[in-house]
């Protein structure tokens, strides 16, 4: 059994409850998701998944696909 892992993405553009929403929704619906928590004061998304069903590109698609932006590190 895989061991959950967790991982905070900094995320631009995030003002508003509909933000939260569309990021919670669509990051949600990828198959080995098992939370996510917008912090929109922060700007971050934190996500706990199964490393072993789906990976951190396939996260950044759906924050992505709801409209927002993830800030890579330099």
């Amino acid at each position: 059994m895989a061991i959950p892992q967790s991982k905070v993405f900094r995320v631009d553009g995030m003002s508003c409850q509909h933000c939260k929403m569309a990021v919670e929704s669509m990051v949600g619906k990828l198959s080995g998701v098992e939370s996510v928590s917008v912090d929109l004061a922060a700007g971050t998304v934190e996500v706990k998944y199964n490393a072993e069903q789906v990976d951190t590109e396939a996260i950044e698609g759906a924050i992505a696909g709801a409209g927002y932006d993830v800030v890579k590190d330099s």
